[in-house]
Formats: C-alpha cells, sequence, structure tokens
C-alpha cells in the first residue's frame, strides 16, 4: 500500500480479491484531497484537546459531514458509516464496496470494512470493535441524541461495557470557525452561486418560462462547473404558492405579472454558499414592495452589526428593531441568520445550532459564515426573499455571494 495504512475486514466472509495491493495504490490516488495534510491534522488535534476535556478515550462520529471534516471520507452511500477518533489516530467503517471511497478520499489511519451482505450484523460487528479498541468500561464521546447516530448503537455500546459522554455537537462546533482554506472553498461556491442566478434570470424571462424550467436551469448552472452537488434546492415558487413556506417547483407558468421565489446554493467540496432572490414579471405590486422592504431591512442589520466578539442575540435584536412590528399577514421566522460551511443532505444547516436569534448569547468569531435567509411572506400569498452569504472579520460582516440584493424586474 502506498499510505501504509491498515485494512481490516469484521465478519466471516471472504476477503475481496480485488482488493490488491496494486489495486489500493493505484485508487488512493485517484482524488487529490481539497486541503493540506496540516489542515486535517489541525482538525484531529482539536478534536483530540476536547476529549482530554471531557475526559474521554474516544470520539464516534456519525455525521456524514463531520466524518468528512475530521478524515475527508465522502460517498453517495446513505448507510452510517462512523469513524471512531483517539488519541493514536482514526478509523473509518465502511462496508466493503465503499473502501474504494475511504481510500479515495479519506486520511483514515485505519479502514474497518464488512461486507453488503452483513448488514443485519453490522451494528454488532462495528460496536464489538469499537470495545476491543477501547477496552471494556473505556469512555466514549458520542452524540447520544443525535438525529444521525442511530439508537440501536447507542443500546449496543452501553450493553458492551462502554462508559458513554455526551458528545452531542463537539465536532460541529469546532466547525464553526472555518479555516482561511475553508473559505477559499466558499469564495468558490459563491461564484458557483451567481453562475446559478444568472441562468435563473435569463430561464425567467423566457416567455414560456414555468417554474420547472428555471430550476432545471439553475440545476445545470450550478453542475456545471462544481465538484459537488447542493444538499438542498433549488427551490423554485411563484405567487400565491411561494406563499407558504418551503413550497418549490411543481411545472407551472411563472406568475405573469407576479413575484417568484429563489433559493438555492452553489457548491465547492461541499461548502456552499446559499442565496435568495426574487424575480418579478411586470411592475411589482404593493405587497411585493412591501415584503422586498421587509428582507432589505433585516439583512442591512445584520451585516451592519455581525462583527467578532458581537453575541448573536445582539445581532438579533438590532434587526428586530430595525424591523419593527410586522404586518397581520406576514410571516417570519426571527432566526436572523444560520451557520453554513461544509454540508451533506439532506440541508446545508449541517451543523451546530449556533444561529442569530435572540436566544443565543454566544459570540461572534472571525471566520464563521452564515446564511441570512431574509425572506417574508404574506401568507398564502407571496414571498420575496432577498439574501446574503457572509462572513464574520473582526471589524464587520464581508458578503461572500455576490450582487445586490434586491428584486429583479425581468
Amino acid at each position: 500500500m502506498t499510505s501504509g495504512r491498515k485494512l481490516e475486514r469484521l465478519g466471516d466472509g471472504p476477503e475481496p480479491q480485488w482488493l490488491t495491493d496494486e489495486a489500493i495504490g493505484a485508487v488512493e490516488v485517484l482524488e487529490p484531497p481539497p486541503f493540506e495534510p496540516a489542515e486535517y491534522d489541525a482538525r484531529m488535534r482539536r478534536v483530540c484537546a476536547r476529549l482530554t476535556e471531557l475526559d474521554a478515550d474516544a470520539l464516534l462520529v456519525f455525521r456524514p459531514s463531520s466524518v468528512e471534516y475530521l478524515c475527508g471520507y465522502h460517498t453517495q452511500e446513505t448507510a452510517p458509516q462512523p469513524l471512531l477518533v483517539t488519541h493514536e489516530g482514526a478509523r473509518l467503517y465502511v462496508m466493503d464496496l465503499e473502501v474504494g471511497r475511504a481510500l479515495a478520499s479519506s486520511s483514515a489511519d485505519e479502514i474497518v470494512y464488512t461486507g453488503y451482505d452483513n448488514t443485519r450484523d453490522r451494528d454488532e460487528l462495528v460496536t464489538a470493535h469499537v470495545r476491543r479498541t477501547l477496552g471494556t468500561g473505556g469512555r466514549l464521546a458520542v452524540e447520544l441524541q443525535g438525529a444521525t447516530t442511530p439508537p440501536a448503537v447507542i443500546d449496543r455500546l452501553r450493553s458492551l461495557g462502554l462508559a458513554l459522554v455526551d458528545g452531542r455537537f463537539l465536532v460541529e462546533t469546532l466547525r464553526l470557525v472555518l479555516s482561511p482554506a475553508e473559505l477559499r472553498c466558499m469564495e468558490e461556491a459563491a461564484r458557483i452561486t451567481a453562475l446559478g442566478l444568472d441562468a435563473a434570470v435569463g430561464a425567467a424571462r423566457e416567455p414560456a418560462a414555468t417554474d420547472s424550467t428555471v430550476a432545471a436551469a439553475i440545476a445545470a448552472a450550478l453542475h456545471r462547473e462544481a465538484d459537488s452537488r447542493s444538499a438542498w434546492g433549488p427551490l423554485v415558487v411563484s405567487e400565491p404558492r411561494a406563499g407558504v413556506p418551503h413550497s418549490t417547483f411543481r411545472s407551472e407558468p411563472l406568475a405573469a405579472p407576479g413575484s417568484t421565489f429563489l433559493e438555492f446554493a452553489g457548491t465547492h467540496h461541499r461548502y456552499h454558499a446559499p442565496v435568495m432572490r426574487t424575480v418579478v414579471r411586470g411592475r411589482p405590486s404593493p405587497v411585493t414592495l412591501r415584503l422586498a422592504d421587509r428582507s432589505r431591512t433585516a439583512l442591512a442589520a445584520v451585516l451592519a452589526h455581525a462583527k467578532a466578539g458581537v453575541a448573536c442575540s445582539e445581532v438579533a435584536r438590532r434587526a428586530r428593531e430595525a424591523l419593527g412590528p410586522l404586518e397581520a399577514d406576514e410571516v417570519f421566522h426571527w432566526m436572523f441568520g444560520y451557520p453554513v460551511g461544509l454540508a451533506h443532505p439532506p440541508h446545508w444547516m449541517d451543523g451546530a445550532p449556533f444561529c442569530l436569534t435572540a436566544d443565543n448569547p454566544g459570540l461572534l468569531q472571525a471566520g464563521m459564515t452564515f446564511h441570512v435567509p431574509a425572506s417574508f411572506r404574506s401568507f398564502g400569498a407571496q414571498c420575496v426573499g432577498l439574501s446574503q452569504t457572509f462572513v464574520v472579520e473582526p471589524d464587520g460582516a464581508r458578503a461572500l455571494t455576490h450582487g445586490a440584493a434586491e428584486l429583479i424586474e425581468l
């Protein structure tokens, strides 16, 4: 093997004949990693420092984006494939057909695999291996209530005599501050987002445009130069259905006259830069103009007050003050920003819940990146969204997504 890392098979099945040293060496160099080894080493050191603080021997990570964050592993397979992090290194648990993806994309010190024909017993095999690695009584940090952690695995780990420590959002809180290399990924994602917007506007100008043709144009533009796909969207929906949150395309003509709401994200190495925009056919209605003013006001307030050292709750308070009371028909979620960056499906909100809300006293730090979901609806009538993805800097906020957040009149 070119890397010298260990491969181990669990279960009673035969070793794959195709997994030769020559094949392993060839597969390992198929996909250059997005970051230098020092980047992954620094991430692992930070996690190990957190383990020391928790008096834990290891961490078992299930969230796919956090597995990728620590070792680079990513795949289209959706079955749980966790990473065990100890002070000595990292072990990645995959199925045998995923060994290639693990070799091509990950820096894990050891790849432990089971056959696809062992799916009924896979949890038992993996948890038993974790127990052998740590020993009975070992202290294991794991996200006990996380949506990505299979409850059966928690039960098995406890039954094997491991002491479980709550590792909720342990990796995700570390991911909140992006490195310079990660910010470069965000900037490239934002460039691709701009291509999607250009394509959307061009498609919306077609006389026979539908919400689906616009969505198809966005998707094509996002994929054309991308190395990864968005975890969610695109959303394209015209009034009046746009007045129902999270509605999207269904092959209906664009409202003419009227507004159409867009939300999507360009990606680079699965780093996301979402944006909301609204296109209008004909003269904007008074309701459209009112909602657009709300969106601009919320976005401007966030960008004006978000900077390193400021509490998230303070940014939310300032934005609330700028908005004032809403009209009776207006729908808004009162979340003025959520962290974005590395994400896997089902959504680009794929990390710690560190949001710009009135109940979050946490302080902003330079290098954090947020999407401001400044979308306001007249319920059941229409929606206007005008947003940006931005990075927190020492003296303020810098928009990463391109162009002015204004109504786009076709």
